[in-house]
């Protein structure tokens, strides 16, 4: 399990934002989630529900609250916030006060029970590869919102991949912030290196590994978005692939014209 975790920092937000328990009463106390940051220490991890993925979860919960990037398709909510989303609003309870009055950042560990969407790791070509050449690997993930409770209330998880990190099974990885495209997509042609390509320089047989890193927000009630503070990594089902050496020569005939030609 490859598990990646941000370093510990505070994230103090500019404007101060409704509590969600006030958010029913209408007092509407301010607080701020991410002024204060948890340490525990260590990660854990829980077995990952993502069909037959087969991909695992790995929450850290020392890690710093995420500075978001708007999505405005995902924050197509109005008053009628449970409505619209066709599930029923129950109030929530907030995390218990801490010594000093304000009231508990949510910590990765307090979503646990929301499930993101399991990310895919692509390969070109297709499970094998040439010695010196650039294979091109990619990731198939986005943003996306997971409905939910939370302490006992209907909430929202917002799950948004920050990280990718590669272990190419040859002792090699990489970590990036570009979840990579294919060669069509970035209108170049096959072998050509890619942001996110690699190069094997010994043939054999190969088995590779991509661990996606999120991070998270939550909201409840319709509210606006809140940090969760800690990180959430899932590794995608491997990939198997073997590397080999090729041989370019000239032909004057196709495999079609003649299949019984070299390389045919």
């Amino acid at each position: 399990m490859l598990l990646v975790s941000t370093e510990a920092s505070s994230a103090v937000a500019d404007e101060p934002t409704c509590g969600a328990l006030s958010y029913y009463d209408g007092s509407c106390p301010t607080y701020d989630v991410g002024e204060d940051s948890i340490e525990l220490g260590a990660s854990s991890e829980v077995p990952g529900t993502g069909g037959s993925s087969g991909g695992s979860y790995g929450y850290d919960t020392g890690g710093a609250a995420y500075s978001p990037v708007e999505d405005p398709a995902l924050d197509s909510v109005e008053e009628a916030w449970c409505d619209i989303q066709r599930i029923e609003c129950v109030p929530w309870t907030p995390p218990a006060d801490d010594a000093d009055g304000k009231t508990g950042p949510i910590t990765i560990s307090d979503i646990a029970s929301f499930r993101p969407q399991a990310p895919a790791a692509g390969m070109q070509p297709n499970q094998w590869m040439i010695v010196g050449l650039d294979t091109n690997f990619y990731a198939t993930t986005s943003a996306h919102v997971v409905d939910g409770i939370l302490f006992g209330g209907t909430a929202q998880v917002r799950f948004t991949p920050i990280a990718y990190n590669w272990d190419y099974g040859d002792g090699s990885t990489s970590t990036t912030s570009n979840p990579g495209r294919t060669w069509a997509k970035y209108r170049i042609t096959e072998f050509d290196p890619t942001p996110t390509s690699y190069v094997y320089q010994e043939p054999g047989n190969y088995t590779i590994t991509l661990a996606v890193t999120y991070a998270a927000e939550y909201r409840v009630a319709g509210s606006s978005w809140q940090n969760v503070v800690g990180t959430l990594t899932i590794v995608a089902p491997p990939l198997t692939a073997t590397a080999g050496h090729a041989t370019t020569v000239l032909v004057d005939q196709d495999c079609i014209a003649n299949p019984t030609g070299i390389g045919c």
